[in-house]
């Protein structure tokens, strides 16, 4: 160790890696200027924060307004960061591309900054009389440091940067820093999920700049299905859904939905504390909803913290009022209602609409009551109700009032959508072919796990991809080897290929 500040010891420098130390390359990038001119305007201020779920257009965002100015700093931050003095050799690194130099900090001298550091901002050569215009430096993914040392040492520097560096904070959760004061000061630029997400303008823009088609009616569709959840906009352009029919149209926004919910359940869902992912597995399923309806729904006692967290912390909840909150991006519930009923069965689905219906029973809210009683009812009587499709209910609304899709739809195996599928944005498979007389039918669920055994993916591969457990996915393979009547998967294979099944 050559030295210490506050408690943070500090190795010796270590390799720089000089990529990160610019935007990344996004592909074609979309400027935004009623965001531009916030970021412009906040530089007047001591920090910009930039708060939004994954995929939420964060980066592009940025690396598309570092581009217009001239005193940008970048750095990218990853797990590789909780190294301290790596840590503190990226930000030296960083700003020295700037301009911007400190006397004595940085890993070589193992410091880091303090309030009586000289902070070294030059003028540009020949104009030593000129101020020169602030730098700005961006750290981007501030949540790939959980708490300890680094963090400490990122959020000190920030403390005590000088007043000409103004610093831009990108992050999944809000940083731990006192925002609340920066606010009153009025030293605080925050830009949150509700602000990134796109307009129907912009995602026409960014369509053109793929070259895609970008007319009025399928903008408004993107945006509607989307919620305007950056990711999803930016899939839309480069793989447009061709709407030549009502079957195509969900074939194509099933393959969207699925990239899209890969990296959800994996980025936004995974990550979470249990109980955190156990109060927005529930909530999907719902249109809104209070904390003392989430206590009924989870036994959880804090469910006011949780959705508070969530809310602030996290934005990923909306907040109507002092007590009603809701998840406002069609697609996330979409994706979140799909992986409740696949990791807890479509019972637990049930269970949640009929506590909901109870609950809004006993406030006196009759009509939200006998809705979820309905929609509870509908899968109750649905023995072979199985998550399929996944849709964002304004997508199957809207091919619904063009005469796409009727109530009972022949493309879908003739069975009417459900009212809660529509709103939870789950629309069901089509029915799988029946086998031959006296075996046994398999199941959607099991004939999902079939139509996977012919390829290469190991069965730990095939639990990854449906996001369950192995033993879950043995305990399918199991019941159709049985129903099938053969002991392993390649005659599993040629059983189903022959019996038009796969």
């Amino acid at each position: 160790m050559i030295g210490h500040s506050d408690g943070i010891r500090v190795r010796p420098r270590r390799p720089i890696v000089s990529g990160r130390l610019g935007p990344p390359l996004l592909g074609p990038l979309l400027d935004r200027p009623r965001l531009s001119r916030r970021l412009d305007a906040g530089v007047r201020g001591r920090f910009t924060v930039v708060v939004g779920s994954p995929g939420a257009g964060k980066t592009a965002l940025l690396a598309s307004w570092a581009r217009t100015r001239t005193r940008t700093a970048w750095l990218t931050l990853d797990a590789d960061d909780h190294d301290v003095a790596r840590l503190l050799a990226h930000l030296e690194a960083a700003l020295e591309r700037v301009g911007v130099r400190t006397p004595g900090f940085g890993s070589s001298h193992g410091r880091l900054p303090s309030p009586d550091v000289e902070w070294d901002d030059p003028a540009p050569p020949g104009e030593a009389d000129v101020t020169p215009p602030p730098a700005v430096l961006v750290l981007d993914g501030i949540h790939e440091l959980g708490a300890g040392p680094a963090l400490n040492a990122l959020l000190q520097f920030t403390r005590y940067a000088p007043a000409h560096l103004h610093v831009v904070l990108a992050s999944r959760r809000e940083p731990d820093l006192p925002l609340h004061k920066l606010r009153a000061l009025g030293e605080l630029t925050e830009i949150r999920g509700s602000d990134l997400a796109f307009t129907r303008e912009e995602a026409a823009e960014l369509f053109r700049a793929h070259g895609a088609e970008a007319g009025e009616e399928r903008m408004t569709k993107v945006i509607e299905c989307s919620g305007g959840w950056a990711l999803a906009v930016r899939y839309a352009a480069v793989h447009p859904v061709r709407h030549t029919s009502h079957q195509s149209c969900l074939e194509g926004w099933s393959q969207a939905v699925r990239s899209c919910s890969d990296f959800l359940i994996a980025e936004l869902l995974e990550p979470l504390p249990a109980e955190h992912q156990d109060v927005l597995l529930r909530t999907s399923v719902l249109t809104e909803f209070s904390a003392s309806l989430v206590r009924a729904l989870t036994g959880r006692e804090h469910a006011h913290r949780t959705l508070r967290i969530l809310a602030t912390e996290y934005d990923l909840m909306d907040r109507d009022d002092e007590w009603t909150y809701r998840l406002p991006n069609p697609l996330i519930r979409g994706v979140l209602s799909r992986e409740l009923a696949e990791r807890c069965g479509w019972d637990e689905v049930i269970r949640v609409l009929r506590t909901a219906a109870r609950w809004h029973a006993e406030a006196g809210h009759h009509a939200k009551a006998e809705e979820y009683g309905r929609s509870a009812d509908t899968h109750a009587t649905r023995s072979d109700f199985e998550p399929g499709i996944v849709l964002p209910p304004a997508l199957v609304e809207g091919l619904r009032s063009a005469g796409g899709a009727p109530a009972a739809d022949p493309d879908l195996g003739g069975a009417a959508v459900s009212p809660v599928a529509v709103a939870a944005g789950v629309v069901p498979s089509p029915r799988p072919p029946l086998p031959p007389r006296g075996l046994e039918p398999l199941t959607p669920t099991e004939l999902e796990v079939l139509r996977l055994l012919p390829g290469d993916l190991t069965l730990e591969e095939i639990a990854v991809r449906r996001h369950v457990s192995l033993n879950t996915v043995k305990t399918q393979v199991k019941a159709v080897y049985r129903k099938l009547r053969v002991g392993r998967r390649r005659d599993a294979v040629l059983a189903a290929v022959e019996r038009g099944m796969i």
